[in-house]
């Protein structure tokens, strides 16, 4: 089966998750025997692969879809929604959609008009939890038996994560908190950095820094002082893997998250985590070894990152909780969506 990956131009030119996850994707494909592999739309046609599979639904990526189903071959599109997204907002949505349409005489789309193009032509959609499959539904009309929830996977490197390799690079005072992941707003670094003024735990960074957020960074390390440290961004592997194991706490307390890969990195790491209340990950994480947070409690953050400090889980516990989580489980389930898609008449395939 040929399989070919897309996304989003512009999302190679940067670090994050959804990068990531791409290429971890692929990787465990191939290692399931499947012909997966990202497509270079300037080299190659659609039409040389059997399916194609988009990760996200923005950035133009309905052209994609457009394209794909223009040349008669299925499509599963991996939607990577943040909440909240309800019901309302959808209809408030295709008011302002047509709005705009009838305004421009149909010249100008919206953004969520966008994304509904391609949700509705792809014939399948892949979510990472439950409430973004209720988000798909509510908010754009996805019926629910196009909808298969398939979270993220971890890097075997975390299982067998060690300190000495971060260490010997970066010999930094402990304990600290590690938050990895874009530097920005919407990760909520400087709230992190401000809930532990005057606790004496040190922060780290790790993280791409674009243009737009240098002032943020700025502000970062001016309100942090010496208690904070950024590294600039390290090569996903095991040198993450690594800082995670020389951590005392991963804390990613941001304004809202998909399925947070960090996260379970942390845990993965053998860390206790302190994460965002404000995500679509299914998982129920035992609370001694995570404590979700409002992004704006700083009070929340900074309890719950002294608790585990000074209370660190039983070892082992952590990474017990992910243990069964790995990128080749999500690429046999990937694979069995795509089997019931190829070859079969895609408008009416169900995939439970």
């Amino acid at each position: 089966m040929r399989v070919g990956v897309l996304s989003y131009s512009m999302l190679f030119q940067t670090g994050g998750g959804l990068k990531m996850k791409l290429g971890r994707t692929v990787g465990a494909l191939q290692r399931r025997g499947i012909d997966a592999r990202l497509v270079d739309p300037v080299r190659e046609r659609l039409t040389d692969f059997d399916l194609i599979h988009v990760f996200a639904p923005y950035n133009g990526n309905h052209r994609i879809v457009e394209q794909a189903k223009s040349d008669g071959l299925p499509v599963v599109l991996s939607t990577i929604l943040n909440p909240p997204f309800t019901r309302w907002d959808g209809v408030r949505a295709r008011l302002l959609s047509r709005i705009v349409g009838r305004l421009t005489g149909w010249t100008i789309s919206t953004t969520y008009q966008q994304m509904q193009t391609g949700l509705t032509l792809a014939d399948h959609m892949v979510v990472l939890g439950g409430v973004e499959r209720q988000m798909l539904i509510e908010g754009f009309g996805v019926p629910r038996n196009k909808i298969s929830v398939v979270p993220n996977g971890i890097g075997e490197e975390f299982f067998g994560a060690v300190c000495d390799e971060f260490d010997a690079s970066y010999p930094l005072p402990k304990p600290f908190v590690l938050h990895t992941g874009l530097v920005g707003d919407v990760k909520n670094q400087l709230g992190l950095i401000r809930a532990l003024k005057g606790t004496g735990i040190h922060t780290v960074l790790v993280g791409y820094t674009g243009k737009p957020n240098e002032g943020y960074l700025s502000q970062c390390l001016q309100e942090g002082g010496s208690g904070v440290h950024y590294l600039g961004e390290l090569p996903h592997g095991t040198m993450i893997a690594s800082a995670c194991a020389a951590s005392s706490v991963v804390a990613i307390p941001s304004r809202h998250e998909g399925m947070p890969n960090s996260i379970l990195e942390g845990l993965a790491a053998d860390r206790p985590v302190v994460m965002t209340n404000n995500h679509t990950m299914d998982m129920t994480l035992p609370p001694e070894v995570c404590a979700e947070v409002a992004p704006d409690d700083l009070g929340a953050i900074r309890d719950a990152v002294l608790r585990f400090v000074h209370n660190p889980p039983q070892r082992g516990r952590a990474r017990a909780v992910v243990q069964a989580m790995s990128w080749d489980a999500v690429a046999e389930r990937l694979e069995q969506i795509y089997t019931q898609l190829v070859g079969a008449d895609a408008g009416v395939a169900r995939v439970e």
